[in-house]
């Protein structure tokens, strides 16, 4: 029987790629992102570069999106609006 692996932010084992894939869906879904959009895209290095600052808690991960996120679409506005 092989050693649990244990995330630590440095590598992305299967559980943690399906955990990363699943809040990448969530999101895009919420957010009406499509499939090889920039939106889309730019959420799916967010989400890498949170993980592989060391972000592993699911919770942390949507909340820091969500907030970087927010900002993004915040400074859309004010350049655009």
């Amino acid at each position: 029987m092989s050693a649990p692996q244990v995330s630590n932010g440095t590598i992305a084992y299967p559980d943690d790629l399906r955990r990363l894939e699943e809040i990448y869906d969530d999101i895009c879904r919420q957010r009406g992102f499509h499939c090889g959009s920039f939106a889309a895209e730019d959420l799916a290095k967010a989400t890498m570069d949170l993980f592989g600052q060391g972000v592993i808690d699911e919770v942390e991960i949507r909340e820091s999106l969500e907030l970087y996120l927010g900002r993004k679409s915040t400074a859309g506005e004010r350049r655009f609006g």
